[in-house]
């Protein structure tokens, strides 16, 4: 069932540099790949190509043309974006030893997480108040939202081969359609190119944790790939705040990726990713003499294969002044649960999205026209989803297992100009062409200006978003306890933010603060046993700070805060979102940078949630509290990595979501080996 989302939250988004970068005392330079339709006028190289010291923001005014990144991305510059964008880098995830993507994007301004237990169940993700299934996903350009829910679980995403993940905020449906109603999050796995290299990391540690990964990477421009596999599983983690049975988890993710050049200027590559996750997990139940439910220990199982496929076929003419893309992805997913309880039974509910798409990049210059750079694309695609809910039976609640299916299809259009090689503008239309709802058209626009003379950089969007009704909703049931409602019309909303980013210290700190507001319509919740569009707008407004400083090769700080304040139409605040959150983070550099040591604290205000022991639902307050972690690593000689960690510090007592244990003290370690490349150890002869 869903629920919308208020945030109000500090995070910290720290720039960590290799070893052979700590001469530097400034704060490296930032692409952006997923908030422009543009097509970047060659693939990715990956971090494993950059030559291990990040580049450093010129000393001159930033240029807005394409450019290439020391980290080996492709995209536009961050300080050319209007939209409010922020960057966790690959390096950044592993000295914080994330091993959960969600955990990364809890220190992010405007994010905010809730998790339904320990690590492995449901996480869900919201973006500046909008619901989990209005933020678009995607992992190497492939929509990875289930088109049942229209949602993704965070829970399946474990972090071995992230390169980097980026979090665009504000309406995109521009854009991407449908699902980019509050934002995106684009990740972006490591390529493959470089020197042979295979690494194999395993760690263990509280509640029966066991983790172990493997990659082997390796190639030139002509012909690159890169193969993966991790397994991570928890034995003895209870969902239920008492009770002694376990709920034992674990996901197998295996991914492979690679390319080739065909021709001069011609090149393939392709994307493929399975996720095998196996869950037992407890039911809301009002305990006896209780008046709200919480989580109570059951026989209950669940299973969910999740496969990602993608390939590009990219051909760049006229001296790179035009991009063309050919692009097919698949999306399939598949969720079987196992319940108990007097509504208890089997459930068995497929999804796919196929997507065909054409972009078509054109770049050109006007030198006596106000200096001017500007790129034209284009972009057709076609979509179709599928749903089949099951499995079938004769109650009136029962799936029926017949297979649904819409489709649409999408012409887009983006504008992008750099003028003065100062002001950036860009501007998108798009109409899709759906055949089950009516045909909407969106919008976007947004424009930064650079004054390093003064150490500004004022920065707006504006753009409206759209996001259909998931198939689950419209098809599917739960248990022969929820009935879908196939009449639900989809969600809608405009939004916009203006803020400013500041050179505190030049090269070395910048403060941006951002203001946004946004409204939405046919708010989709739930309703008794079923689910319904709301009357009028619901509001979504608030305030973020995102510090990045390195003032000191070998000391990083960074802080960040979200104020977010949202209300359904009749004035109620959206329940799981804290008036006010936030993080902060040190991180200290030490052995000519064999070292790291990583401290973070998490602040979560006081924030409602609905408990269900009740009709209708009782509204309850949940604590604020604290988390702090900790995170070591050394590296005893090249190749060889130690490595440790301890969550949740203060052993703290807190709720994500009311009725549901959440994980106490908690210590890991484990050891990483590295073999071949410029840092790991040599292969044998």
């Amino acid at each position: 069932m869903r629920s919308a989302y208020c945030t109000l939250r500090i995070s910290a988004a720290l720039t960590l540099l290799p070893a052979a970068g700590l001469a530097q005392t400034q704060l490296p330079a930032l692409t952006v790949e997923g908030a422009t339709l543009e097509a970047p006028p060659h693939p990715r190289s990956g971090t494993e190509a950059a030559t291990g010291a990040s580049a450093a923001r010129s000393e001159a005014t930033p240029k807005a043309a394409d450019q290439q990144s020391a980290d080996g991305s492709n995209g536009v510059p961050l300080d050319a974006i209007g939209s409010a964008v922020t960057i966790v880098t690959g390096e950044q995830l592993r000295a914080q030893q994330i091993r959960h993507a969600a955990d990364a994007l809890r220190s992010l301004p405007g994010v905010s997480v809730s998790r339904g237990g320990g690590p492995g169940n449901l996480t869900s993700v919201r973006i500046r108040g909008a619901e989990a299934n209005h933020t678009l996903v995607l992992i190497d350009g492939i929509e990875a939202n289930a088109t049942s829910d229209g949602d993704f679980d965070y829970a399946t995403l474990l972090t071995e081969d992230i390169d980097r993940i980026e979090v665009i905020r504000g309406p995109q449906s521009g854009l991407y359609g449908s699902k980019a109603l509050g934002g995106v999050v684009n990740i972006l796995t490591r390529t493959g190119k470089g020197p042979l290299t295979a690494t194999v990391r395993t760690e263990g540690g509280a509640y029966g944790t066991s983790d172990i990964a493997a990659r082997v990477s390796g190639g030139s421009d002509k012909a690159w790939i890169a193969a993966s596999a991790q397994r991570r599983g928890v034995l003895f983690f209870n969902n239920a705040p008492v009770g002694a049975e376990e709920d034992p988890w674990s996901a197998v993710s295996a991914a492979i990726r690679g390319g080739a050049t065909l021709l001069p200027g011609v090149t393939v590559d392709f994307s493929l990713r399975n996720v095998n996750r196996r869950l037992e997990f407890d039911l809301d139940q009002v305990p006896p003499g209780g008046t709200l439910t919480r989580q109570t220990d059951g026989p209950n199982s669940s299973r969910q294969d999740t496969f990602l496929g993608g390939v590009n076929l990219r051909w760049n003419a006229l001296d790179g002044a035009l991009t063309q893309v050919f692009s097919a992805n698949r999306n399939m997913t598949s969720v079987e649960s196992l319940t108990s309880g007097a509504f208890g039974g089997f459930s068995d509910n497929h999804s796919e999205i196929d997507k065909l798409a054409y972009l078509a990049t054109y770049r050109f210059e006007t030198p006596a026209l106000a200096g001017a750079k500007h790129s034209v694309s284009g972009l057709v695609e076609s979509q179709a989803e599928r749903f089949t809910p099951g499995p079938a039976g004769p109650g009136p609640f029962d799936p029926d297992g017949v297979e649904r299916e819409r489709g649409r299809m999408a012409y887009v259009g983006e504008y992008r100009g750099d003028y003065f090689n100062r002001l950036s503008l860009t501007g998108t239309v798009r109409h899709d062409d759906n055949d089950t709802f009516q045909d909407f058209d969106t919008w976007r626009a947004a424009a930064s200006l650079r004054l390093p003379e003064i150490g500004l950089r004022p920065h707006a969007s504006i753009g409206t978003g759209v996001a259909l009704p998931g198939m689950f909703e419209q098809f599917g049931s739960i248990l022969g306890v929820f009935v879908p409602n196939p009449n639900l019309k989809p969600e809608e909303s405009k939004g916009w933010d203006a803020g400013v980013e500041l050179t505190l210290v030049k090269n070395r700190a910048l403060l941006d603060v951002t203001t946004f507001h946004a409204n939405l319509r046919n708010e989709i919740i739930g309703f008794g046993n079923t689910i319904e569009n709301l009357d009028g707008e619901s509001q979504r407004r608030g305030v973020e700070l995102d510090l990045r400083t390195k003032l000191v090769p070998w000391l990083m700080v960074g802080a960040s805060y979200t104020y977010l304040h949202a209300t359904q139409p009749d004035g109620r605040q959206e329940i799981r979102r804290p008036r006010h959150a936030g993080r902060a983070d040190v991180t200290y550099l030490f052995g000519d940078g064999k070292g790291t040591f990583n401290v973070a604290a998490i602040y979560n205000g006081r924030m409602t949630d609905d408990n269900f022991g009740t009709f209708p639902a009782t509204t309850v307050t949940l604590d604020d509290y604290w988390l702090v972690s900790a995170a070591l690593t050394y590296k005893l000689q090249p190749g060889v990595e130690l490595f440790g960690r301890v969550e949740n510090l203060l052993d703290t007592k807190y709720e994500e979501i009311s009725g549901y244990n959440a994980p106490g003290l908690a210590a890991y370690a484990g050891v990483k080996l590295t073999f071949g490349g410029p840092d790991g150890m040599a292969w044998a002869k």
